[in-house]
C-alpha cells in the first residue's frame, strides 16, 4: 500500500504557472494562470483555442480549465497593443539567435509559455512586411533547463505581385541553452503570405513537426 501510494504521489502532475499569448496584427491577447496540468491536457486545451477568434481565446482557455483541471488558480487576462518594429525584432531573434535568451524574456517568470505571433503591416504603397511564429518555452523540473520549440517565418513582399522575401526556421534547444535550426528556407516563402495560415495549429503540433514541408502541410490552407 505505501509503494503504490508513493507511486501515485511521484507521478502527480506537479502546479506551475503558465503563459498563453496570441498576437494579431495590433493586438496581443494574453492569459496566465497556476495549474496542476499534464502536456496532454494542455494541448488538448490549445486545441480548443485554435479554433476560436484570438480575442476569445482567453475565454476558451478559462472555460477549459472551469471543465477540466479544478486544480487551477490565479488566472489573469489581458490585451495590449503591438509595435510593428518590436515585433520584427522579436521574430528576427526568434529565427536567427543561438541562446534561447529571448523566449525566457517573454516568458517572463513563467514556467511554461506558449504563444503565436501572426502579424503583418503595409508600409509603403503595396509593399508588406510581416511573421508568423509559435513558440514553445518549458522548464524542467530536474535540471532546470529551458526547453524551447520555434517555427516561424519573416517575410516582406508586394500585396499585388505577390514577389518579395522570407525566411522560414523550425528550431530547438537540445541542451537547455543553445537553440539549433532543424529546417530552414530563404526566398520563397514556406507560409503563405497572403491568405488564412494557421499558426495556432503550428504551436498545437509544434513537437512533431520538424521539416516546412510538414509545417505547410498543417498551416497553409
Amino acid at each position: 500500500m505505501n509503494k503504490q501510494m508513493t507511486k501515485q504521489k511521484e507521478q502527480k502532475t506537479a502546479m506551475q504557472t503558465y503563459r498563453i499569448e496570441f498576437g494579431s496584427d495590433d493586438r496581443l491577447y494574453s492569459v496566465s494562470f497556476k495549474a496542476a496540468i499534464a502536456r496532454p491536457e494542455l494541448y488538448e486545451m490549445l486545441a480548443a483555442a485554435r479554433g476560436s477568434l484570438y480575442e476569445n481565446f482567453p475565454e476558451v482557455i478559462w472555460a477549459y480549465l472551469d471543465s477540466h483541471c479544478p486544480e487551477n488558480s490565479d488566472f489573469a487576462s489581458g490585451a495590449s497593443c503591438l509595435e510593428h518594429d518590436n515585433v520584427m525584432a522579436a521574430a528576427g531573434r526568434l529565427l536567427y539567435d543561438g541562446s534561447c535568451d529571448i523566449l525566457d524574456q517573454i516568458a517572463g517568470g513563467a514556467d511554461a509559455y506558449y504563444g503565436i505571433m501572426d502579424h503583418q503591416r503595409r508600409m509603403d504603397g503595396n509593399y508588406c512586411e510581416g511573421c508568423y511564429c509559435a513558440v514553445s518555452r518549458t522548464v524542467s523540473g530536474q535540471s532546470g533547463f529551458s526547453e524551447c520549440h520555434v517555427i516561424g517565418q519573416i517575410f516582406g513582399c508586394d500585396a499585388q505581385r505577390g514577389m518579395g522575401e522570407s525566411f522560414f526556421a523550425i528550431r530547438k534547444s537540445m541542451d537547455g541553452r543553445q537553440m539549433y535550426t532543424l529546417d530552414q528556407s530563404d526566398g520563397y516563402p514556406v507560409l503563405g503570405p497572403f491568405g488564412c495560415v494557421d499558426v495556432a495549429g503550428l504551436l498545437v503540433n509544434i513537437h512533431s513537426i520538424v521539416t516546412k514541408e510538414e509545417a505547410a502541410r498543417v498551416a497553409n490552407r
